[in-house]
């Protein structure tokens, strides 16, 4: 393992030279100020900041998520089949973009006969106290290649990172490569538009052509706009990729894979079950300080702060008042990678050893409501396309300042 330290001048070998994160290294180091925020000082394509607030809204969203999927990742039933313990094997776990770490950590917890490597752009916010003896943390850059880290892992989980990326295509095959054949891939990320309660039909952000559109929906708008704009994310091919599914992926076996589009409520209606109730209330509070954080990248692009502060107070009435509920969908996408090129993926272990799962909620939740899983690129693409018919709004106009 690398040295902890980079010398200066080598913050762009970053991704080839892993730096390690086991311990609480220097933060400082790694951290810009901007505007009373940090920033990640590895690569500027990661345009949220890297500090406590930031790290408390991340750790809201994963609780979130963790209720809505009964458990800490999709295709559950593949999954604790190729992490089952088995004699004379150990196998490896990679969350990439780990941000604070608590998916890493809770999968070391859940499976501790397994190694797990979380990977981001700075170091975690944890002490050694917080992190178990079989997981670890890397520096790393996903826009670069990762050859130290091919063919090594049973799990590779990405939550939530293509605001990040620049291409897409390319990070995701580079990501894959990190499976071991047979293992098994997990894609989450983030539709930048907001739907209704239908779920099918898409909500207008507000605008002078649709004065009773959202302002949070304009708000998240706002952001993809500025993520691209900025030239920095490939966020409009995540989100086709992943909502049609990896069946056409070269590295994975389409008889493996599968989709899901999974809706996250953002409103705590008191009518709703408990469960609903309390992720409601923690996507509000995700949501409330996500739009917040983006204030520095929309004054990069020439928006004022009057107007940041003005966008961020219509959201938060949306969001507060919520007079017409709001869904926000989560693409996800998964398969598993062939044995070979053109060969399908080795045959699962025995479906009889099953992983000892110490956090699995599964037996006393009932099905969520809001995922829906498909079982053919065909039934994903129909659910894709039936969506975007309802994109019929007009597009906000740029915002004044908005640099083109």
């Amino acid at each position: 393992m690398a040295d902890t330290h980079l010398p200066d001048g080598d913050h762009d070998r970053a991704s080839q030279v892993s730096v390690t994160s086991t311990a609480m290294i220097e933060r400082e180091e790694y951290l810009r100020q901007e505007a009373g925020r940090s920033y990640n000082v590895l690569n500027d394509s990661y345009f949220l900041p890297t500090d406590d607030e930031e790290f408390a809204r991340l750790n809201k969203q994963h609780l979130a998520l963790k209720l809505a999927l009964s458990g800490l990742y999709t295709a559950p039933e593949v999954v604790e089949v190729i992490l089952a313990k088995r004699d004379g094997e150990k196998q490896k776990i990679l969350d990439v973009g780990c941000g604070t770490g608590v998916w890493a950590v809770a999968m070391a917890k859940a499976f501790p006969h397994c190694e797990v490597v979380g990977i981001d752009l700075a170091p975690v916010p944890l002490g050694p106290e917080a992190i178990p003896p079989n997981c670890r943390f890397e520096l790393d850059d996903v826009n670069k290649e990762l050859p130290h880290y091919y063919n090594q892992f049973s799990v590779v989980h990405a939550r939530f990172i293509a605001g990040g990326l620049r291409d897409f295509k390319k990070c995701k095959g580079e990501i894959e490569r990190c499976l071991e054949p047979g293992g098994i891939m997990l894609w989450m990320d983030g539709d930048y538009d907001m739907c209704t309660k239908n779920k099918a039909i898409y909500r207008a952000p507000a605008s002078d052509a649709h004065p009773d559109g959202s302002w949070l929906a304009r708000m998240i708008f706002e952001m993809r706009r500025t993520a691209v704009r900025m030239g920095r994310s490939d966020i409009f091919t995540m989100i086709e990729t992943l909502s049609l599914g990896l069946w056409n992926d070269e590295l994975l076996d389409p008889e493996t894979c599968g989709a899901a589009d999974l809706f996250m409520p953002l409103d705590p209606n008191p009518l709703q079950n408990q469960r609903l109730h309390h992720i409601g209330t923690l996507m509000r509070q995700d949501f409330s300080s996500g739009h917040k954080a983006f204030h520095v990248p929309f004054q990069k692009v020439g928006i004022s702060a009057e107007t940041c502060n003005e966008w961020s107070g219509l959201a938060d009435k949306d969001l507060n008042e919520m007079k017409k509920p709001l869904l926000v969908r989560f693409p996800c996408a998964w398969g598993r990678r062939r044995a070979g090129p053109g060969e399908a993926a080795p045959p699962l272990p025995s479906s009889s050893s099953k992983a000892d799962i110490k956090e699995n909620l599964r037996s006393s939740l009932p099905p969520y409501p809001y995922f829906d899983v498909f079982q053919t690129k065909e039934q994903a693409k129909e659910a894709y396309e039936r969506r975007n018919k309802t994109k019929t709004f007009t597009p906000p106009p740029n915002p004044p300042g908005l640099q083109v």
